[in-house]
């Protein structure tokens, strides 16, 4: 049974994720952030980096619509997304695959110069194809560089991805979706 924090937070994860805001998640929503992606990055549609970046988005999508959609309809509501967190919670292998997955394609999608970390400026660009505003995604960042560096390494991240499934109200990884 999820806590009211991690409803909390994954409620506020739902909302970046609904990128048209009409309550559902669905492949146009993931869509939507690839052509946000593509703007901030700079990539072409045809080009190498944009193509490998899409599959690794729509693979998102697929698990995400596998695993939410309950009813078959092709999209997820909250009360499907927060219902399938509650499956994958309760399921290490399923968990490693989807959140700790995805945390690791995250840092290869938007690590620009392959320092094998994030920077602030890289990961509040991530933040803002979500529509989470800049301050609010510099704030969660500030959450997150546990360090002080200025960067996010990928054990930091993944930490990051753990806590914020968590019940630890105090976990600098609650803010890894930005604020909740």
């Amino acid at each position: 049974m999820l806590s009211e924090l991690q409803k909390r937070k994954l409620t506020a994860l739902f909302h970046h994720q609904d990128t048209n805001g009409d309550g559902f998640l669905e492949k146009a929503d993931y869509e939507r952030y690839m052509e946000k992606f593509a703007q901030v990055q700079n990539f072409a549609p045809d080009s190498p980096r944009y193509q490998a970046v899409y599959g690794q988005t729509m693979a998102a999508w697929e698990q995400t619509q596998k695993i939410a959609d309950q009813d078959g309809d092709g999209r997820a509501s909250l009360d499907e997304f927060l219902a399938s967190w509650d499956i994958t919670l309760g399921d290490e292998k399923l968990f490693e695959q989807l959140a700790i997955g995805y945390y690791r394609s995250l840092l290869d999608m938007w690590d620009r110069d392959g320092d094998g970390r994030l920077s602030g400026v890289e990961y509040i660009a991530f933040l803002g194809c979500y529509g989470v505003p800049e301050e609010a995604a510099r704030e969660a960042f500030q959450h997150l560089d546990r360090k002080a560096n200025g960067y996010l390494s990928a054990e930091e991240l993944l930490q990051a991805a753990r806590e914020f499934l968590g019940s630890d109200p105090d976990a600098p990884g609650n803010w890894i979706a930005g604020p909740y």
